[in-house]
């Protein structure tokens, strides 16, 4: 459909001008959507040969790496994406995925922490950098983020699935039975905020 015929667009414009770095970029972003990872790897190096400063597709060949599970090849893509462009906070939170990937927690929390220092409403980091405190035992630091991506994006299932595992790690049961129900009031078919309000019910049948 329109990927299709996006992808002919920025074909005929490459046609026409075989150095237009953009173009090259977009059609990897264009084929990358339709799950042709590799033939978008080779469009962003295309673009990067003609236009190395390119921090958005330095940041886009970081993402196809990752997919790929070429992680840290990502990394490194990140990285230069930072070396032209430092605030650039979606490769922050990039990179800190990626970190999280690759076992490196604390290098993810330092990651996330700048994403933050540039974007401070950036919900959807708020969210990872809880999920990496959780990963080290500092749940309490953990429950802070959940609740501040939830005061940003109310109705993240996700988030609210994570804060119950948090609040459950602190013996608040109640405080998880609520977060479980309003994950499954947003997405009811959420297998996992099942299995963890079922795991709540059961811890509290045994200490009847």
């Amino acid at each position: 459909g329109q990927l299709d015929a996006a992808v002919k667009s920025y074909e005929k414009a490459i046609t026409l001008k075989p150095d237009y770095a953009e173009a090259h970029n977009n059609l990897g972003v264009t084929l990358k959507k339709l799950n042709q990872l590799d033939n978008a790897v080779e469009c962003y190096e295309k673009a990067l040969a003609l236009k190395p400063d390119y921090a958005e597709a330095h940041n886009n060949l970081g993402n196809a790496f990752k997919e790929l599970g070429q992680v840290e090849d990502a990394v490194m893509s990140y990285k230069k994406a930072l070396d032209i462009k430092p605030d650039y906070a979606e490769v922050h939170n990039n990179l800190g995925n990626a970190f999280k990937e690759l076992g490196q927690v604390e290098d993810a929390v330092m990651s996330y922490k700048k994403a933050l220092d540039i974007k401070p409403d950036y919900a959807e980091v708020h969210n990872s950098l809880g999920n990496a405190f959780q990963d080290l035992g500092q749940v309490e630091a953990a429950v802070e983020c959940y609740e501040k991506a939830l005061s940003l994006i109310s109705d993240n299932a996700d988030t609210y699935n994570n804060l119950g595992i948090a609040y459950m790690q602190l013996d608040q049961p109640d405080a998880a039975i609520k977060c479980y129900k309003k994950a499954l009031f947003l997405l009811p078919d959420y297998a996992d905020a099942y299995a963890n309000l079922g795991n709540v019910m059961d811890h509290l049948d045994r200490l009847d």
